[in-house]
């Protein structure tokens, strides 16, 4: 079996070629336009978007065995993921946020940790289709921070179990299978959880807790 190190090495190349085809491509278009009216054009460019959207994941299994802890403002950091919510959310989605009142600031590397709140927030809009609200909540509970996403949408079936943070495993059209992998993956790079509750057509939400301090 490929070690670690050679795996990134082949994934980099694979990475370097799926780049070069996509820029080449958009040069053709560029140079002659009609191409976009040809049979199966905008499938392979839709193609190439899937491939180049799942290699940026599997970059970020490397990335969160390299973390960047800084002690964090809880409230500032929150009010970014919210932000990043409204900026998400189409015109008919709504973002609530409550958040328990001087908590105390916890040690994670930000970049990543949003990244992980991004996809979340993306599966709870996705699962909600036209419209709804998501819910963020925020508080401590034994020593750790708990932060809660929950949405309004068609809901996971809960005999998935912890499937769902499997690799290449989804349940959305077109999806890559590696978002919740890579969410689980930075969260317990925190040697914090992840878990979820769901009902069938009635929402899901997900929960992450946190040690506030990284021993």
């Amino acid at each position: 079996m490929l070690n670690n190190e050679y795996f990134f090495l082949i994934f980099h190349e694979i990475k370097n070629s799926i780049t070069l085809i996509n820029s080449s491509l958009q040069l053709v278009a560029k140079k002659h336009p009609e191409v976009n009216n040809y049979d199966y054009w905008a499938e392979t460019m839709s193609e190439i978007d899937v491939l180049k959207n799942m290699t940026t994941q599997l970059s970020l299994f490397r990335l969160s065995g390299q973390l960047n802890f800084k002690k964090i403002n809880v409230q500032n950091f929150v009010q970014e993921i919210e932000n990043t919510a409204h900026m998400l959310s189409q015109s008919d989605f709504r973002c609530q946020l409550s958040m328990e009142d001087n908590i105390p600031a916890v040690d994670l590397d930000p970049q990543l940790m949003k990244h992980a709140l991004t996809n979340l927030l993306k599966n709870a809009y996705e699962a909600m289709e036209e419209d709804g609200i998501v819910h963020i909540e925020v508080f401590t509970e034994n020593d750790c921070l708990i932060m809660n996403i929950s949405d309004s949408g068609r809901g996971l079936d809960p005999a998935l179990g912890n499937t769902v943070f499997k690799p290449f495993i989804t349940t959305k059209d077109g999806g890559s299978g590696l978002g919740l992998s890579i969410t689980k993956q930075i969260v317990e790079s925190h040697h914090g959880t992840i878990t979820f509750d769901s009902q069938i057509g009635k929402g899901c939400t997900f929960s992450i807790s946190l040690p506030f301090k990284q021993s």
